[in-house]
């Protein structure tokens, strides 16, 4: 490993690579359900009773909470701390990073608990638009992280 980093060990190179790996793995597959997302969402923020967007939202936040729960997880637990004592992400740009997931988090808590079939139109009007914007801030963070945080940790890993 690099010399910014002298404490870390052949294992946790390769767990941080095998995490960093599963990420990026993670975020390619999550482009049509994004989209689905952000579509149902914007329509049943607009018009709650539409039954068929009712089904893509519940079918969409069904398949992406469990990943956003593992992705956040293992990001914030796991591959983060290891960049920050490594030295190889910025101050100003881990900042942005916790920005992002806590928005993150904070759209979530909006959506645990609704059922986008049975709940009323005024509750789904408001999980609407949150799933709205939940989509497109994922969709905004995959493509920061692709484009900055992963090759970031794949320096660091390969110095």
């Amino acid at each position: 490993m690099s010399s910014r980093n002298p404490s870390a060990t052949p294992a946790d190179t390769r767990k941080i690579r095998n995490l960093t790996e599963e990420l990026s793995r993670e975020e390619h597959g999550l482009g049509i359900p994004l989209l689905d997302a952000a579509v149902a969402g914007v329509i049943l923020g607009f018009k709650p009773s539409d039954r068929e967007m009712r089904k893509q939202a519940q079918r969409c936040w069904e398949t992406l909470k469990p990943r956003l729960n593992q992705h956040l997880l293992s990001e914030d637990e796991t591959v983060l701390p290891w960049a920050q004592d490594a030295g190889g992400i910025s101050a100003e740009q881990m900042e942005r990073i916790k920005q992002s997931h806590l928005e993150m988090r904070s759209l979530i808590r909006k959506l645990v608990g609704v059922s986008f079939e049975k709940d009323p139109d005024k509750v789904v009007a408001v999980a609407g638009k949150a799933l709205c914007v939940l989509a497109v801030k994922l969709d905004d963070l995959i493509d920061s992280e692709e484009m900055r945080l992963l090759p970031a940790l794949r320096r660091m890993m390969f110095a």
